[in-house]
Parts: C-alpha cells; structure tokens; sequence
C-alpha cells in the first residue's frame, strides 16, 4: 500500500482544486452545459438584444464565415442572430414572441457585414484557408477545421477583404493547396486529420453546394461544438461505406445526426443500422441562440380520458414532427392560423423532443397555447429519426429491416425514453414497421409508453398491429401519411362499416403536416364522418390507446 504524507496530500488536494477551478472557468467561458447523457448542448441566456446579419446578399461562401463567427461568438453568451428577408418570416417571428423574450437590433446587411465582424473578431481565433472551386466538399472541411480552431473559414477573396477593411485575423490552417477532387478523398481526409479531435455527440450532415439555404442553417451548432459536418450520399457505395466509419465511432445512445440526406431512405437505412437517429435540421436557423436560456419544459394538462363505449374511435396524427425546422416554420403558420379551428375536434401533432435541448422555448410556446384537443406526441421515431424496416426500396435503401443489433437499438430506445420523458410524451410514431424483436426493445426500453404507430404504406400485409407483454400497443395505421380529404373520408366511412355494434373499433390515421390537410379540413371531416356515422368518436392519441387497453381488458375479464 502506497503512503502519502500530510504535505504531499495538502499539496495534491491543492492541486487538484486548481485543476478543478481551470476546468470550471473553462466551461463559464465556453458557457456552453452539456452533462453526461445530454445528446446536445444547452447556452447560456441570450443577450437581451441581438445582433442580426441578413444573409441575403452574402455569397454561399460568405455565409459559411457568418455562420461559424455565430457559432463562436454564441458559445460564450447567444448574440448574434442570422436572418434571410427574402422567404419565410415565420421564422423571425419568433424573436417577436413575448414569451420567448429576443429583441434584434436593426440588421446588418451584405453592405455592413465587416463591420459586424470587426465587432466580434477578438472573439475568434484566427481563419482557415480554403478554396471550393475544384470540390465544394472542401467547404465541409474548413468548416470542421475552422470549429476546432475556434476560427473562421474564409476563401481568398474573404481573407483579402477582411484585410482591406483592417481586420487582421492569423492564417492557423491553409487548405487551398489539398488535394481532394471529390466527396470521398474530401471526407477521408476530413476523417483522418480531424474527426479524432471532433465532437461525437454529434455530427451535421449538410450540403456544401446547390440548394439554397445550408450554408448557414444548424452549422453554427457544429462550429461553437467542434463537431463534423460532412455530405456523403449513401445511394454510392463508396460513399455509403465511409459515412458508416464515422457513424461507427458515435456512442449509439448518446449521439444524434443533424441535417438531411441526398435521399431520405438511404440516408436513414445507413444511420439507422448504428443505432443513431437523425434530427432532420437542415433548414433550422439560430440553433445557437434557442438552445439558451431556460430549458424548464412545461407539458399541457391532459384531459381526463372519455368512458368507453361502443363506438368507433378515430384518432388523427398530423406529421413531420421529426423535423425541428417544421416547427420551427411550417408548423408555426398552421398552428396560428388554424387558431380559431384548433380544439373542435382532437388532433396529434408530432413533435421532436430534441427540441428541450435545441429550442425549448419554441416547444413550450406549443404548450402554453395548446387546447385540451391538442395533443402533442412522438415524430419518428424517439429522439431522432430511425427507420427499423425499409418497405419501400430505392437506390442505397434495400427492403426489411434495417437494425438487428439488439444492443445498438436498446441504447436508441433507452435515449428516447429519457428525452420523451423531459419532453411529456408518451405515444411514438416509427416508420415504417418494427420486427418483432424492434417491437420487444421499444416496450423494454420506453416503460412510460402508451402506444405506437407504424406506418402502412401501399397497404403492405407485412405491417401489422401488435401488443408487448407490457401492454404497449404498436398500431398499423389505416392510412399513412394522407393528404387527400376524400380518401379519408371514404376509409373512414368503410372502418364504420366493419362494425358489428358487439364491441369498441379503432382506427388510426396520419396526415400530410405540411398543410396539404388543414386542421380546418381537419374538422369539417370529422364533422362529415360524425352526420354519415353517428357513433364515431374522435380522440387525442393518449386516450386512444388507454382506450383500446381498456378495450382489451375487457374482452380479457
């Protein structure tokens, strides 16, 4: 046994109070709280007034640089917001929401960005070098680099504007001499110099080139984190094969992807298989400032649930809630014009809760104006999207399922249960099936359940509804991701024909959520459905399954 004296014991405490202290000054610098077990990082409160830069007359390029000073400037104290005047307000709209309390200043523009970045540009290393005329995956490289340096990526052009305008920043990386003519070569150096030293907690999946809008959405996240941010279209082999190499070195129940894919179902089939879900993010704008503050979730209060009767119980699941930028847009238009329809007849809205990291203030702003018909429950597919079973083949997506590592999908599912439960949600949607052993691992792993939806596209006879021995209820829905009023309304009316009056009937639905059903349209169906079917009854998702397991109970006793 080792025996240590008073003085080197004092000394060694001494020491270990110093390093203690380094390493607590160090996060209040950073500001940045991200406890074990906590997929994503929460910010300190935001500046009572931000600053703002208008994208719209910055190049691509350009906006790569203005989205990692964000992300820099953001780590420490959120105050420098990103804007685009040309489309969707709604998104600005919510710095005008008293509850959520973020005043901007009057915005910078393409004509005062340097002044901007004056501001702000002791707050940053220095810049990374690049050039993405011969491979605009280059941009994804300089990206990650500049995010572990704390610095700025910058082409030429850049770099000798800002100098003109009289801010010096120190070239620490200069990658406009690296050979890397395509997506592979990119990403494999990418891998080999700087993912050891990225964050793996997560990592941005975004395009460098085409679509408008990814150069500056969620990338911030990635450049005050250090993590990755890469693109690599998994319909190519080659390219499918490398992205699992990163994937395989994610903690599968500790980490997420952020942004989207070339396709959505080679994408998903490929994270899926390593236990990971995907947070689809790649038009969310200002992760770095809706991840400050509180992050206190305030659930609706839940209805008592109906007595059962002998009807006909319809329950009606409005979808993309795995989407953070739906709810942040698209949702937002629909809930507030859908104000004075909203709460005539119980409708699901599917909502991600990585959104109690990334921006609880959008989520409780759903839950401080809910009805009691508003009932809030699981996008696909836990925290993030997960597709177990492919049903419908595509280029890099082939049929069935998709993970059969038990222990990969046990870590998903016990990550879900943990933000579901910070979240208050308690019924799920997966697309598209779940295996019978997928179907044991939910019901282990998410004991506060009260039921799942599987999809049932193209009315395949492989998607059936089930129950675990928990009693969890895993239900095929009648129709899947509906966008025709006149479809509904005719399965609706052939499900009531199936009755025989002898016991309670259910039928689960989901609509299109990106308006192609109206909540409006919504209600003047149920109404429809009520006149043509007297003993129809349309309730909240929760009250559905705790219906139809008193239903069950009752067959039972």
């Amino acid at each position: 046994m080792l025996r240590t004296s008073p003085c080197a014991l004092a000394a060694l405490c001494c020491l270990l109070a110093i390093a203690s202290a380094n390493a607590a000054r160090a996060q209040a610098a950073d500001g940045l709280t991200w406890p074990a077990g906590q997929v994503l990082p929460h910010f300190p409160t935001p500046a009572p007034q931000l600053d703002a830069l208008d994208v719209s007359g910055l190049s691509p390029d350009e906006q790569l640089t203005f989205c990692a000073l964000a992300g820099q400037v953001n780590r420490r104290q959120p105050r420098l917001a990103l804007i685009d005047s040309r489309h969707e307000p709604e998104r600005e709209a919510w710095f005008r929401e008293p509850t959520i309390d973020l005043d901007l200043n009057p915005p910078f523009t393409a004509a005062t960005k340097h002044k901007l970045l004056a501001k702000y540009a002791k707050e940053v290393a220095g810049v990374v070098l690049y050039d993405p005329s011969r491979n605009a995956h280059l941009r994804n490289v300089a990206f990650t680099a500049a995010g572990l340096r704390k610095a700025l990526p910058v082409t030429r052009a850049t770099y000798a504007a800002l100098k003109q305008q009289g801010i010096e920043l120190p070239i620490l990386e200069d990658l406009t001499s690296l050979k890397a003519t395509t997506a592979l070569e990119a990403y494999e150096y990418l891998l080999n110099t700087y993912w050891p030293r990225c964050e793996k907690r997560f990592l941005v999946s975004s395009r460098p080139e085409g679509r408008d809008g990814d150069y500056y959405h969620t990338r911030d996240l990635a450049a005050a984190c250090g993590a990755a941010t890469i693109w690599l279209d998994c319909q190519d082999e080659a390219q499918r094969e490398l992205y699992g190499k990163f994937l395989d070195d994610m903690p599968a129940g500790n980490a997420v992807v952020l942004g989207w894919y070339t396709t959505e179902r080679s994408g998903m089939t490929t994270t899926t298989k390593f236990g990971i879900g995907m947070v689809p993010s790649d038009h969310f704008r200002n992760a770095t400032i809706f991840a400050g503050g509180s992050h206190k979730i305030t659930p609706p209060r839940t209805p008592p649930t109906p007595t059962l009767q002998n009807k006909l119980y319809i329950t009606i699941f409005l979808s993309d809630g795995d989407n953070i930028q739906y709810t942040q847009c698209t949702m937002r238009r629909l809930w507030d014009q859908a104000a004075e329809a909203r709460g005539k007849v119980p409708l699901n809205w599917t909502m991600p809760p990585g959104l109690v990291d990334v921006a609880p203030a959008i989520l409780n702003y759903y839950y401080s104006t809910a009805t009691l018909n508003d009932c809030f429950v699981c996008g696909p597919s836990g925290m993030g999207y997960i597709m177990p079973v492919n049903t419908l083949a595509e280029p890099g997506a082939p049929l069935g399922s998709a993970i059969d590592d038990r222990d990969r999908l046990a870590a998903f599912t016990q990550l879900s249960a943990r933000y579901l439960q910070r979240a208050g949600l308690k019924v799920v949607t997966v697309w598209d099936n779940l295996t019978p052993m997928q179907r044991e691992v939910y019901a282990e792993n998410c004991p506060d359940l009260l039921g799942v939806t599987v999809q049932n596209f193209r009315d395949d006879p492989k998607v059936a509804s089930s129950n675990a021995a928990s009693g969890l209820r895993f239900e095929r829905l009648v129709r899947a991701y509906c966008g025709s009023y006149d479809d509904l309304l005719k399965s609706m009316e052939e499900e009531y024909a199936k009755r025989d009056g002898g016991e309670p009937r259910f039928a689960a639905y989901q609509a299109i959520g990106w308006g192609a059903l109206t909540p409006e349209q919504l209600v003047k169906l149920s109404e429809e459905v009520k006149q043509k079917c007297p003993n129809v009854e349309f309730v909240r998702a929760d009250h559905y399954f705790e219906l139809q397991r008193a239903a069950r109970k009752q067959v039972e006793d």
